[in-house]
């Protein structure tokens, strides 16, 4: 018999089934294959038609995107780098840098019990909230702490979690073994970090298996799911200044344009093209350029 994650997954599949939708149909389509990936701890998963869906959504994305923001007669075009794209790696040096000078106490792995779950969903939902269980058991045992967390898919499909832990410099095995178990969770494995790891390059280890979908089922599993690869505290978000908020700044989102369209606006209208491009309209203006002030693109 496999269990007891079983209720809540299923809730939270027919919520999504009423979300309006804001993606592409490969997504939608991905994560409905995902959805039908039967566990239960068997010796294979059947993962073709989920990696099916994220090819076909690669295929289309490698094209040049820009997000769209409008704002009165303003409209603000931002390149679009998606995680599975060389220029990810860009992004993620520009932001994370700082992650370089962190000093890290521990490592730690967190895996599941696959024989526990019916899906292979219901464990990329479950991990996410054990550790959260997980988390808010060593706040109250030892105090603020700094973390980086991965992600990883196996090329089983299954996931699991490693963990860097800055604050606190030692966490009995036996006891976190106890408490994650008590969770649900399965195994786990900490080691004391003698030298110095650099999470910027721990973290663009994982990343440079999913590019251009490299490590296919890890990608896959990835769009598919839309779990994050990596989350930290929030103090090393605050640290990096990470979050950038356009709501906040009156800004509206309006979907995606292809860069060639937008070249071409640039070029007919002597508007310098770079990854960040801001221009006022006319009437007359988004008369000419239907494609990128009138279109909308579901991506």
């Amino acid at each position: 018999m496999c269990p007891p994650h079983q209720q809540s997954s299923l809730e939270y599949s027919n919520r999504a089934t009423v979300t309006f939708r804001k993606r592409s149909d490969h997504y939608y389509l991905a994560k409905e294959a995902l959805s039908r990936v039967a566990d239960c701890g068997r010796e294979k998963l059947d993962l073709r038609l989920l990696m099916i869906h994220f090819e076909n959504w690669m295929e289309k994305y490698l094209i040049g995107k820009f997000v769209k923001l409008v704002k009165d007669d303003e409209y603000l075009f931002i390149r679009c780098v998606n995680r599975f794209m060389e220029d990810y790696k860009r992004v993620l040096w520009k932001k994370m840098k700082l992650l370089q000078y962190i000093d890290w106490d521990l490592k730690i792995d967190l895996t599941l019990d696959p024989k526990r779950f019916m899906r292979l969903e219901d464990e990329l939902i479950f991990i996410g909230k054990a550790w959260a269980k997980l988390r808010a058991w060593l706040l109250k045992r030892y105090g603020r702490f700094e973390f980086l967390c991965v992600l990883e898919v196996q090329k089983s499909g299954r996931p699991h979690l490693h963990v860097l832990i800055s604050g606190i410099p030692y966490i009995s095995h036996s006891g976190l073994s106890e408490i994650w178990q008590k969770y649900g969770g399965g195994y786990v494995w900490v080691r004391a970090i003698n030298a110095n790891i650099n999470a910027l390059w721990y973290v663009l280890k994982y990343v440079n298996k999913t590019i251009l979908g490299r490590d296919k089922v890890y990608a896959s599993i990835l769009f598919a799911s839309n779990k994050r690869m990596f989350s930290m505290s929030q103090n090393l978000l605050t640290m990096l200044n990470i979050r950038r908020n356009y709501k906040t700044q009156g800004w509206k989102f309006e979907g995606t344009v292809d860069e060639l369209n937008l070249k071409v606006f640039c070029t007919e209208e002597n508007v310098v093209f770079d990854d960040f491009i801001k221009v006022k309209t006319t009437f007359q203006i988004m008369h000419m350029y239907p494609l990128l002030f009138d279109a909308f693109d579901n991506g």
